[in-house]
């Protein structure tokens, strides 16, 4: 769960590929910036609460420390 927790976060913060599904979406000129990357690549998706509920049900938890290795 943590690790799942993590990529989201990370992809989140992440430059949107060009060509990408999420690229061509954000090229679109009717395209509205929803503030979160899966949600603007697809509205269908809903990454947060299938992350919630894993974590309700026990199978982790989604706290974490990310480190940074140099």
């Amino acid at each position: 769960m943590a690790l799942d927790q993590a990529c989201v976060d990370l992809c989140q913060k992440a430059e949107p590929i060009r060509n990408s599904q999420l690229g061509d979406r954000m090229a679109s000129a009717h395209f509205h910036d929803h503030g979160d990357v899966w949600h603007n690549s697809n509205p269908n998706v809903s990454w947060r609460e299938t992350l919630e509920h894993a974590e309700k049900i026990g199978v982790g938890t989604r706290e974490y420390e990310l480190v940074v290795m140099k």
